[in-house]
């Protein structure tokens, strides 16, 4: 019996990743509403779906979308600025003095409205995002067609978009109210790093996280510095440290992880933290190398992100991956 779609993609070479690395040439598949309803070799595909439309892919690759697992979409209007600095320099000395005064609501937007274009281009189909004024790129997003996990910064410091943590924090509970179900956006809250954050901060970002059930997105031991001020400061490196102030208790995707241990590792595990792993990001910076082979063998699971346009310089997955 012929069922109906809406899509049938042909001439394609379809790689579909599943446990078999199935690869189908020629392959079709075939889409109805927002779903795949099925893949396989063309002439089978054709015989059991009869389509609106049938769209000629003409040899190429038809893959899953890719996954950006850490970015920060509007800086793609920051690209290029301050390059060969290490991080701490880069970041407080001139990334953020300069969102301070030109991030608004219409930067955002349209920044990450170029950055969509560029995703879509290079084959991403979903990323995670850390901003201000995070409404604004779930907005661009969504009108790109693009899935997202949406996190708005909170931090210590006075934000483009915030006077104070407090106020942050209000209007991320707003944020999460506004886009919780959306069908393309996760809104999360992203504490920025504990560096930039209070003790306060962390256990009232991952309170908020608990009690919506959405992510929590953070950057954790992206540099040597920053292990060795928190063992100066608290007494303790930083991931023993976030934990003591209940940071896990929400689903946390933390971004970098270069300076960890293996202990640390054992307690991102056992609390099923995910890790965005960096690789262009921590080279650019002189950040280091994450230990990925131990994580990934340890059963971490390991996402691979680009980070911010302006701290790579670019969005490309494909490139993330060789590295």
């Amino acid at each position: 019996m012929v069922q109906k779609i809406d899509v049938l993609f042909t001439n394609a070479i379809v790689l579909t990743i599943d446990e078999k690395h199935n690869i189908y040439e020629p392959g079709a598949l075939a889409v109805k509403g927002d779903s795949i309803v099925a893949v396989g070799l063309e002439a089978d595909l054709k015989k059991t779906y009869q389509a609106e439309e049938i769209f000629d892919c003409g040899g190429k690759v038809l893959m899953p979308g890719l996954v950006n697992a850490h970015t920060h979409v509007p800086m793609t209007l920051l690209r290029g600025l301050a390059d060969d600095l290490r991080l701490d320099v880069w970041l407080l000395g001139y990334m953020m003095p300069v969102e301070r005064e030109f991030v608004s609501p219409d930067f955002v937007r349209l920044g990450t409205s170029l950055a969509a274009i560029e995703l879509i281009r290079s084959g991403v189909t979903c990323f995670a995002d850390m901003y201000y004024f995070e409404e604004h790129v779930a907005q661009a997003t969504a009108d790109a067609g693009l899935r997202a996990v949406c996190s708005q910064t909170v931090m210590k410091f006075p934000a483009p978009d915030a006077n104070s943590y407090e106020e942050s924090l209000a209007a991320t509970r707003e944020f999460i109210q506004n886009w919780k179900g959306h069908p393309l956006i996760e809104p999360s809250v992203a504490p920025h790093a504990p560096y930039t954050a209070t003790p306060e901060i962390l256990r009232a970002t991952a309170a908020l996280a608990a009690e919506f059930d959405v992510p929590l997105h953070t950057h954790l031991a992206e540099t040597a510095t920053e292990v060795e001020n928190s063992r100066q400061e608290h007494g303790m490196p930083v991931i023993p440290y976030v934990k003591k102030h209940n940071l896990f208790d929400a689903k946390v995707l933390a971004a970098h992880c270069v300076h960890v241990d293996e202990g640390e590792m054992y307690t991102l595990l056992h609390h099923k933290a995910g890790v965005a792993h960096n690789p262009s990001s921590n080279l650019k910076l002189a950040s280091g190398i994450a230990p990925v082979s131990k994580m990934i063998e340890l059963g971490l699971k390991v996402g691979i992100g680009t980070d911010g346009p302006a701290s790579n310089n670019d969005l490309d997955m494909f490139e993330e991956v060789r590295l």
